[in-house]
């Protein structure tokens, strides 16, 4: 009989296996919280001569974050979900 599903690479072990899941999507969530959320993860406060000064990230820098943010998540979801021969 003929399996719906052939194995193209070597079985992972049970433990390699319990570590290569959770990585790429912890990896993944923060990835995504940086795509949504570039201005919380880009602020900085520094104290000047009149007090707390806020700098702020031009749009530009923004925009770049958030497509860094997808493509990372999207590089990580991969390595989670497709299959592991791209690992060896």
């Amino acid at each position: 009989m003929l399996s719906a599903v052939t194995q193209v690479g070597p079985e992972l072990p049970a433990a390699f296996q319990l570590v290569v899941l959770p990585i790429p999507l912890l990896i993944a969530v923060f990835a995504l919280v940086m795509a949504v959320f570039p201005r919380r993860m880009t602020q900085w406060q520094m104290r000047g001569p009149d007090g707390t000064t806020q700098i702020e990230p031009s749009q530009t820098r923004i925009l770049v974050i958030r497509v860094g943010g997808v493509v990372v998540a999207a590089i990580a979801l991969g390595m989670a979900f497709m299959t592991s021969m791209i690992l060896f």
